[in-house]
């Protein structure tokens, strides 16, 4: 803990000075704005005396309410007074249910309960009289053998017979569904449920099936989204801006090997996956040799050589990755609070632009100066390298990478962050730890597939099954079929 009464150090009071000034700032401008609120409620001396008496009054019914009988009318012998407006519920209270079907159910009594308790007299029901509720019921899930039956038709001549066009099924002449296997599918992918426990759960409901059947439906539908796989990769590398990251995907099969590598690129409402062995810098070139546009990722020995073979490549970095680095050493050296600040700094700049065009300016009149305190203040610190501080300090400053992160200054389409992309790897992540990997080369092949899909739906802000489901039902009546979620949201708009 730093004395200050004893401390000697010039430098490091003036540090401590400006953060206690910057800390200052902040909290009268806080309490600026409360007081304008407060001022905005006080209003003028009649109003105040207004709400004075509301108050008063409330506090009265409350206090009515509270004793005994107060729930009871009081208006007469026959009910006749005042009751007054039900008051609306406070607190926690029913979830409204938007996106159910409201069915109804009427309860009524039987005939040979129809009779009063106290006369034995028959009871009529009352008109338009009832206790009216809500409740939440589960209609149990349901597997059925469909007989489908398509019929024959034969024209006069002789020389024609034509057959009617039967259901969508994922396998040609197979025997389930396009439906059931979409859903298998989505279960595994978004719901992260193995083939194994849906096995299981099928049983529960009388459907006998097995893991090697599932797997066969989920292979036939994900060769159906292959088209669109492909044409949200070539959506992705068209943009100006992609992030990218990559994550371990393990092999079930031989445990011994490494583990493969899922890259992920992401753009506005598209998230792509492939699965390849490793991550080098082949691998990298491989996956983005041709691009031309700048590339959001992470500090890898990797990216950079990937980078220096493919010329129209440039690298940005990511401030989120810096945000948490400073911020994981306050605890320790509070100082770190200043780049917390000026890091905060640069993301108020982007949420004051109204266009991209109003980003651009904002980057290039403001951000300059706050980099420039950034660098003078880390250059400026003595702190070990092995502590929380120094690493933070050591890895911002890197020469190539200090480069990396104030690209952004100077092209308004770069994001601060690669966050987005990280949500993108964030399902495969979770579906990993249930499902733990896959045990062929065709097994990552479904994975990247289902995870692109599902991943880019919900990016662009659309249901991931009913995606699923348009998409493979159009590739299987016109196979090659291109459905992106951008794409398939207008449509829902109109």
């Amino acid at each position: 803990m730093l004395d200050l009464r004893r401390e000697k150090d010039i430098e490091r009071l003036r540090q401590v000075a400006l953060l206690l000034d910057s800390q200052m700032k902040h909290l009268l401008g806080v309490l600026a704005n409360k007081c304008a609120e407060l001022d905005d409620l006080k209003g003028t001396g009649q109003e105040l005396q207004l709400a004075l008496a509301i108050l008063e009054q409330a506090k009265k019914d409350a206090e009515a309410d509270a004793k005994p009988g107060a729930g009871k009318d009081r208006g007469g012998p026959r009910g006749g007074g005042n009751k007054g407006a039900r008051k609306p519920q406070e607190g926690h209270g029913p979830t409204e249910q938007q996106n159910l079907e409201h069915v109804p159910l009427v309860c009524e009594f039987d005939c040979a309960d129809r009779t009063c308790p106290c006369c034995g007299g028959h009871l009529e029901p009352m008109i338009d009289q009832a206790e009216r509720s809500e409740m939440i019921d589960l209609i149990d899930i349901k597997y059925q053998v469909v007989d489908v039956e398509r019929r024959k038709y034969v024209c006069k001549c002789g020389s024609v017979v034509e057959t009617a066009p039967g259901p969508e099924r994922a396998v040609d002449g197979g025997r389930y569904s396009l439906g059931f296997g979409v859903k298998v599918t989505f279960d595994k992918y978004l719901n992260h449920l193995p083939l194994e426990r849906q096995v299981r759960m099928m049983g529960q409901h009388g459907l006998s099936v097995t893991s090697q059947t599932l797997w066969d439906q989920t292979w036939a539908v994900s060769r159906l989204y292959l088209a669109t796989y492909n044409a949200i990769e070539q959506e992705l590398l068209a943009g100006p801006v992609v992030g990218l990251d990559q994550t371990s995907w393990p092999d079930l099969y031989d445990k011994e090997l490494p583990p493969w590598q899922m890259w992920c690129l992401t753009g506005p409402g598209l998230v792509y996956h492939r699965i390849c062995d490793d991550k080098g810098a082949a691998t990298f070139e491989s996956l983005v040799g041709g691009y031309k546009g700048t590339i959001i990722c992470d500090d890898l020995s990797t990216h950079n050589a990937g980078a220096r073979a493919s010329p129209s490549i440039v690298l940005a970095g990511c401030w989120a990755h810096i945000f948490r680095r400073f911020a994981e050493a306050v605890p320790d050296f509070p100082e770190a609070e200043m780049m917390v600040m000026w890091i905060r700094d640069l993301y108020r700049l982007d949420a004051q632009a109204t266009s991209v065009e109003d980003r651009g300016k904002l980057r290039r009149e403001q951000a300059p100066a706050i980099l420039e305190r950034m660098r003078t203040w880390m250059h400026e610190q003595r702190v070990p390298v092995t502590t929380s501080l120094g690493g933070a300090i050591r890895h911002t400053l890197k020469l190539h990478n200090w480069a990396k992160l104030t690209v952004f200054v100077e092209n308004p389409l770069v994001w601060l962050d690669n966050n987005a992309t990280e949500r993108g790897l964030r399902g495969p992540v979770i579906g990993r730890r249930n499902h733990f990997g896959s045990k062929s080369v065709r097994g990552t092949e479904v994975a990247a597939v289902m995870y692109t899909l599902v991943e880019s739906a919900k990016a662009s802000g659309v249901d991931p099954m009913a995606f699923l489901i348009e998409c493979a039902t159009r590739a299987k009546r016109t196979p090659g079929s291109v459905l992106l979620p951008a794409d398939f949201k207008a449509e829902l708009a109109h």
